[in-house]
């Protein structure tokens, strides 16, 4: 029988039908197995039949065990909003933390995470519970290696008390995992636009421009200043007036040969120039 459903799995991934999916083939298998049916002489038709009544999303923590196991990677055909609603992020975002650091699941897991956090913010901020498993995550993790995603998911998601561990799992990416710069910044700057300078200052500090290979590094930190600079609220320039202006004078002279970095501190300089123009007397 095992080689038959192999069979006719294949077969239902190669028909195109809505909603069938390898992700949601599995948790149909996964269904069909939990109900014990005696399928030892039914014929791939019966088979067939039988996965496509059961298919679906996940409804259990061992069947999104299932659907992020396939080893092909999630897509948007694989992660429909119709499907996944405000019911079901919740849940799932419950759930993913438990995969993140799995190697048979960590690539689906990260990928599901993600596509939450975009698509169903609202209701998990809401539903804050749902965020306790990343917390403890957060706490209890000894790698760097979820640490982006944590920040992400906090960040965007979270409340004011998971500052620090947010900040925290920053700094890890920072150190050891640059490629998730962009998670980063967005999770800093959705949950306390500020900590982006002090994500910042932490970058510089630990950079060093002297060589090729940590100019491709610091390359990659300019998310972070491309998102300080998309910040349009006057209060922030305000009150942060002076720790921007120390960062754009540390990065003068590198903007003098970096034009991604120059365009992005004429940005800033020019929200600065509008705070100081706002801030002077009336003649």
């Amino acid at each position: 029988m095992t080689v038959s459903i192999h069979r006719v799995v294949a077969s239902l991934v190669r028909s195109e039908l809505a909603g069938v999916t390898p992700h949601t083939l599995a948790v149909a298998v996964s269904r069909l197995e939990r109900d014990a049916l005696q399928l030892e002489e039914a014929t791939e038709r019966q088979i067939a039949i039988e996965l496509l009544a059961r298919i679906g999303y996940p409804e259990n923590v061992n069947e999104f065990r299932a659907y992020l196991g396939h080893p092909q990677p999630l897509s948007g055909a694989s992660l429909n909003p119709a499907e996944i609603t405000e019911l079901h992020a919740p849940h799932y975002m419950r759930w993913v933390p438990a995969f993140l650091d799995d190697s048979d699941t960590q690539k689906n897991a990260r990928l599901m995470l993600r596509w939450l956090v975009a698509h169903r913010r609202d209701p998990i901020a809401a539903a804050q519970d749902s965020l306790d498993n990343l917390r403890h995550l957060a706490n209890e993790s000894t790698t760097w290696r979820s640490s982006g995603y944590i920040v992400y998911g906090l960040g965007c998601c979270g409340r004011a008390d998971d500052y620090e561990q947010v900040i925290r799992h920053a700094e890890l990416v920072i150190e050891h995992d640059r490629e998730q710069l962009e998670l980063v910044a967005e999770g800093l700057y959705r949950l306390y636009p500020p900590a982006l300078i002090n994500a910042l200052q932490f970058f510089l500090e630990r950079t060093n421009f002297n060589t090729s290979a940590k100019k491709k590094e610091f390359a990659t930190g300019l998310v972070l200043l491309a998102k300080v600079a998309e910040i349009d609220d006057r209060a922030f320039w305000k009150t942060y007036y002076k720790e921007m202006d120390d960062l754009t004078r540390r990065l003068a002279d590198w903007a003098s040969s970096n034009s991604a970095v120059e365009r992005i501190l004429d940005q800033i300089e020019k929200q600065m120039v509008l705070v100081s123009l706002e801030d002077e007397p009336e003649s």
